[in-house]
């Protein structure tokens, strides 16, 4: 394999730079919306200084941990064209969760933070239905322990 020297910034990220940040502050904002009044009496601590900073921990480490695989993936087969993955909350996951899972379990024990944590358990459980999801591919391959590039 060729080890190549690997721009890490092109003049087209600047694009992609403000188009992800702008892209995460909206999700956020509507995540906030959702949280604040939606789920009523959700606390304005537990929102703002517990919910909110750990999914700006979970995007930065994301985007920092994407941005390794990338680098990494373009130093080992010496292409040019390799971006990070951007990670950040889904919309349409998050209206899933919130108006499927935590609205009745608010609404049926009246209690938010309950809610809450009904929603970190499905996104638990579903984080380890898509990491099965996406073994088994390589898993069902004969050429599964050859890396793919």
């Amino acid at each position: 394999m060729t080890e190549a020297k690997v721009k890490i910034w092109s003049l087209g990220d600047w694009n992609a730079f403000f188009g992800f940040g702008t892209n995460i502050l909206v999700n956020l904002l509507v995540l906030t919306g959702l949280l604040r009044f939606v789920l009523k009496k959700m606390p304005d601590d537990l929102v703002f200084e517990r919910i909110l900073p750990a999914t700006g921990l979970m995007l930065f480490l994301s985007t920092l941990y994407y941005a390794y695989l990338a680098y990494n993936l373009a130093q080992k087969t010496g292409r040019d064209d390799v971006c990070a993955l951007p990670s950040g909350v889904s919309v349409p996951h998050m209206f899933v969760v919130v108006f499927v899972i935590m609205m009745p379990i608010s609404l049926s024990t009246g209690d938010p933070v309950k809610g809450w944590e009904a929603g970190l358990a499905w996104v638990f459980i579903q984080s380890f239905v898509l990491m099965i999801g996406a073994l088994l591919p390589r898993l069902s391959e004969k050429s599964h322990l050859e890396p793919r590039y």
